[in-house]
């Protein structure tokens, strides 16, 4: 239960910062380079993520 909530938790909070990249961005505020650097993992991460959604397990695959 509890580790269900911390997840959610982070989760909630990654997005607070994807939404907050964006609207600086859109205001066309400066972006410091640790910002940059963990927007590219978190984006690389995800994008691992749906590939594995998207794999069929092996059995499947026969």
């Amino acid at each position: 239960m509890l580790l269900r909530k911390l997840h959610e938790n982070q989760e909630a909070l990654k997005q607070i910062g994807r939404e907050a990249l964006v609207d600086s961005r859109r205001l066309g505020l400066p972006i410091s380079a640790m910002d940059l650097e963990n927007e590219a993992k978190a984006n690389t991460m995800d994008r691992a993520a749906r590939e594995k959604e998207e794999r069929a397990p092996a059995a499947l695959r026969q």
